[in-house]
């Protein structure tokens, strides 16, 4: 059988794209850069069972067809090595393992605790945003914010902050060749600062994650160093470039859609709802990672060997009218809401909760402070990355109230 080959959708107006993969699934071929034709699930239906079955799909790269993949990881520096040997690239219990050490600490209750903290971060980035000359959204609160949390959650000094910020802008920019230096570069300085870090906590711990990892890593079944960096790189990589972009695409979407935008200023209520929906509709997180077929097997009515790789299309699945009424509506109240931003089955993403606090916290206080806010700049002037798997705009200048000739 031959899968359809569809064209990607459009970043900054994805909806018709998506409409086209989810009609020709529940299976596609899509040309990726850097990488090539890839096959993709598109509909609800067939990425949750992908993501689900993890007897017959693995996101080990060990497992895949194509061999010179593990040959190259092995051969990278030992600082880009470590960050692609997280718990996204393990299966069963070794993938239990190490989500075990780090789960207590993003769970719903935890994440519950901070959110005080979270929302004091967000007031004083709005704050900031509201008095800056450029007005971008994108620079004062999007990206600053889930870098800051997660740096709380560390036990990292608020002095240090800045060097990760140009640590992770570099990490963004790394998947063209012209930014791999840079990448090497501050990766190899982000794991010198973080082993430095695991040895003041173990000489004197405190209540932070850290701490948590490193006394982890001193019991026989606990960490070792690297996993310890795979496990922090992973929470920054993971935890920060998603947010920043789901933060800044609700808050263009909202702009978008002012009913929507009014209906959740008068009536806050609908934070909750209007998060999940925002996390649907948005797409922030287009795709997953490979999987890889331990076996062959009929997908979906296609036969597909033994190392073949597949990779769900959230964006689609979350657009797709067999699982959502109107799918291309955004409805701040829907319910039932059975996205899949976050992936699901084992791999189902770490931060959801923190992801959530966030997005909720920032919409609360912009709505609160700013409920006129309104594009700095024509809509057609914002510029879109070109980044595979992530939806994600350059910048986002706004203003807090509307100017005149906007």
């Amino acid at each position: 059988m031959t899968l359809p080959l569809v064209d990607m959708p459009a970043k900054d107006d994805p909806g018709p794209g998506l409409a086209r993969l989810v009609a020709a699934g529940p299976l596609v071929r899509m040309r990726v850069p850097l990488v090539g034709p890839m096959t993709f699930a598109t509909t609800h239906a067939a990425c949750e069972a992908i993501l689900k079955d993890e007897a017959l799909f693995s996101t080990e790269v060990a497992h895949g067809r194509n061999r010179r993949i593990a040959w190259l990881l092995r051969l990278m520096p030992r600082n880009v090595r470590t960050m692609t040997e997280s718990m996204l690239q393990k299966d069963g219990a070794e993938h239990r393992r190490l989500r075990a050490t780090v789960d207590g600490a993003f769970r719903r209750q935890a994440v519950a605790a901070w959110e005080p903290r979270i929302e004091a971060i967000a007031a004083g980035m709005l704050e900031d945003w509201a008095a800056s000359e450029d007005g971008d959204f994108m620079r004062h609160v999007a990206r600053p914010l889930p870098l800051a949390v997660i740096c709380e959650i560390l036990g990292l000094p608020r002095e240090d902050r800045p060097a990760f910020t140009r640590w992770m802008a570099a990490l963004a920019e790394g998947g063209s060749p012209r930014g791999l230096p840079r990448l090497y570069l501050s990766l190899t300085r982000m794991n010198r600062y973080l082993m430095a870090r695991f040895a003041e906590r173990r000489a004197a711990p405190g209540d932070d994650l850290i701490s948590v990892l490193v006394h982890a890593a001193e019991g026989g079944a606990g960490l070792s160093d690297d996993e310890v960096l795979a496990m922090l790189g992973l929470l920054f990589i993971a935890g920060h470039e998603t947010t920043t972009h789901l933060v800044a695409g609700s808050a263009l979407t909202l702009l978008r859609h002012p009913a929507e935008r009014a209906r959740l200023a008068a009536d806050p209520s609908l934070s909750g709802t209007a998060v999940e929906e925002l996390l649907r509709h948005v797409g922030a997180v287009e795709m997953t990672k490979p999987r890889y077929l331990t076996r062959d097997a009929e997908v979906f009515g296609v036969p597909m060997k033994r190392g073949q790789a597949i990779m769900a299309h959230l964006a689609a699945a979350n657009r797709d009218p067999g699982a959502f009424e109107n799918p291309h509506c955004l409805d701040l109240a829907r319910r039932p809401n059975r996205h899949l931003a976050f992936g699901g089955g084992p791999h189902f993403c770490l931060g959801a909760w923190l992801a959530k606090a966030e997005l909720g916290a920032v919409l609360r206080l912009l709505l609160a402070r700013a409920p006129g806010y309104a594009l700095a700049v024509p809509e057609a002037d914002l510029a879109w990355t070109g980044q595979s798997g992530i939806r994600s705009l350059r910048t986002l200048p706004l203003t807090p109230t509307p100017r005149r000739g906007m």
